[in-house]
């Protein structure tokens, strides 16, 4: 059992037209964070420029899941923040 679940109850979920689309908007997400990850490290942008890339993901997260800022500061702003004080050093 998966969360009070079984295996063949999740896989219709993950099969049903609401769990494809779910699972689409993660992976375009994910993709999202990733990019700007890779995009920050490589020094592609200045650091006005990254900071200005993770609030446009942040902004692509809110409008792939509503309501999500919160969620997306500690999951994902974190991790980008981190990247960017990695990269450019600590900021102030």
């Amino acid at each position: 059992m998966i969360g009070g679940m079984t295996l063949e109850e999740a896989i219709a979920v993950l099969r049903s037209p609401e769990g494809k689309d779910e699972t689409r908007r993660v992976y375009l997400l994910r993709t999202a964070v990733d990019w700007a990850e890779i995009t920050i490290r490589s020094r592609q942008v200045d650091r006005e420029d990254a900071e200005s890339l993770v609030n446009a993901v942040a902004a692509k997260a809110e409008d792939l899941f509503p309501g999500s800022a919160e969620t997306f500061a500690i999951v994902y702003g974190v991790r980008l923040k981190r990247v960017i004080e990695e990269t450019y050093g600590s900021g102030n």
